[in-house]
């Protein structure tokens, strides 16, 4: 015997409900899996040098431009803030203090306020903060121009200077960008062995100084020192997707009761 449900019953009725809850919760589920990383994958801040490599004497004063590349965020939001380390070996120069802001922050008249400090021998930390943002700044140019004192008796050696330790913040938003840095050469005397910065925390396991570039992983040194992996989801994907998730258990629950209700 066949039973034929009548298509304008409350159990067919029901039925096409619960059908259209799932999808429509299925597709919310996947919009998270799909869209978080690659919208996250955007987010990202590059700080890199100007040149690949200086020469200089004992003696010298070298400068380096510290340059920022960003598309902004998902949202279209640019960068408000930012901090970076520049680490130089010490037995061939330190960074000075007296770093001057680049133009690229300041961008349409905006003020930028700017916080450095010693870190450690051969290393300093930048900090800049558009103090009047109404949106932050996306695109490429130079965020700083720092000095580098070279030693009176510095050894002829390939000196290494990083931009390490970046971060970059978003406007109006907590997120904290991917950031990559890199590293730059001074070739002292002509050059001659390779000496690394010695700055901590944020050292490589031989005690140099960990860079994280774009040809990399998106990989960072924690505080503690340990290794830590990036990640490239995208705050507030996965809790929408736990909460449709949850949703879906809850509509197909309240689906199975209305049905006993109705077979009863």
């Amino acid at each position: 015997m066949v039973t034929v449900i009548d298509p304008t019953s409350a159990r067919a009725i029901l039925g096409r409900r619960l059908a259209l809850a799932v999808v429509g919760l299925v597709g919310i589920v996947g919009v998270g899996l799909i869209a978080g990383p690659a919208l996250a994958g955007d987010a990202v801040a590059q700080f890199e040098f100007g040149d690949d490599e200086h020469a200089a004497e004992p003696g010298d004063t070298v400068t380096v431009d510290v340059h920022l590349s960003s598309d902004g965020g998902y949202a279209d939001e640019g960068i408000d803030a930012y901090e970076f380390v520049i680490a130089v070996p010490p037995a061939v120069g330190e960074p000075t203090t007296d770093v001057e802001v680049g133009p690229w922050l300041a961008r349409d008249g905006g003020a930028v306020g700017q916080t450095v400090e010693r870190v450690g021998d051969g290393a300093i930390r930048v900090q800049h903060e558009r103090t009047d943002a109404e949106n932050g700044v996306t695109g490429t140019g130079v965020v700083a121009t720092v000095t580098i004192e070279i030693r009176d008796d510095a050894p002829a050696a390939d000196a290494g200077v990083v931009v390490a330790e970046t971060s970059a913040n978003l406007y109006g938003n907590d997120y904290r960008m991917q950031s990559f840095g890199d590293e730059t050469t001074i070739a002292i005397s002509g050059g001659g062995e390779q000496i690394d910065p010695a700055y901590e925390p944020g050292t490589a396991g031989d005690g140099s100084v960990d860079v994280t570039t774009a040809a990399e992983t998106n990989r960072s040194v924690a505080d503690d020192g340990s290794d830590s992996q990036g990640d490239d989801s995208l705050p507030g994907f996965g809790i929408a997707t736990g909460v449709a998730a949850v949703g879906l258990l809850l509509c197909v629950g309240y689906v199975s009761r209305r049905r006993s209700r109705l077979a009863d």
